[in-house]
């Protein structure tokens, strides 16, 4: 004869088993944000009609040099004098040092009017007209929202001879510092500054004038 035996569970011993159910996936943690740099506002670009592209000037743009710290997936901002803080949550999207090189290539572009800036291992098809290096020391907001944005750039000319160095230095301030898209919109313009030097130092040497 078969006999079946009824447990009673303690009720307080139920209540335990739900919570732990419950609990068992753990806490939802923020999904992780990914953000990229952009080049200027395309009204920026005022090209003349009958310009052909295809016939501007021919510049290659060397890799672009940043500092280790800032040479990592995490978006980076400064804490203190001192001090920085890694942004988990807010990440590039791709590689932040080729992407500072895509945007000056963007940039670059539309100041000058040309199809032919390129960005080394890639070779210009046409004889070389301009070549550029650029090192940035410095490329991170702070926690007040302000940009700061330190590069040292030589421009060269076709065969390889330096026709300048500069130093340059220039801020942005984040319309909403605590938000990071903001951040990168201000990181953006601060890139768009230093590429407009650029651009009007490459046409000043070709003896084009200003850039637009």
């Amino acid at each position: 004869m078969l006999t079946f035996w009824r447990v009673q569970f303690p009720s307080t011993v139920l209540v335990l088993a739900t919570l732990l159910n419950a609990g068992c996936g753990g806490p939802v943690s923020p999904p992780t944000r990914f953000f990229l740099l952009t080049s200027l506002p395309a009204q920026e670009e005022r090209v003349k009609p009958g310009v052909n592209r295809q016939q501007g000037l021919v510049v290659e743009l060397e890799p672009v040099e940043i500092p280790q710290y800032l040479n990592r997936p995490e978006m980076v901002t400064r804490a203190g004098g001192n001090r920085l803080r890694l942004e988990r949550l807010n990440q590039w999207a791709g590689d932040f040092k080729e992407d500072i090189g895509r945007v000056t290539l963007e940039n670059l572009s539309r100041m000058l009017d040309s199809d032919r800036v390129v960005i080394l291992p890639n070779r210009a098809e046409s004889a070389l007209d301009f070549r550029l290096a650029t090192t940035i020391n410095r490329f991170e907001p702070d926690e007040n929202g302000q940009v700061a944005l330190d590069a040292r750039w030589t421009l060269f000319d076709g065969k390889g001879g330096v026709l300048l160095t500069r130093h340059t230095r220039v801020s942005a301030r984040a319309d909403k510092p605590d938000d990071h898209e903001s951040l990168v919109g201000a990181m953006s313009r601060t890139l768009g500054m230093l590429n407009r030097e650029m651009g009007e130092a490459i046409l000043a040497q070709s003896g084009k004038g200003k850039a637009k």
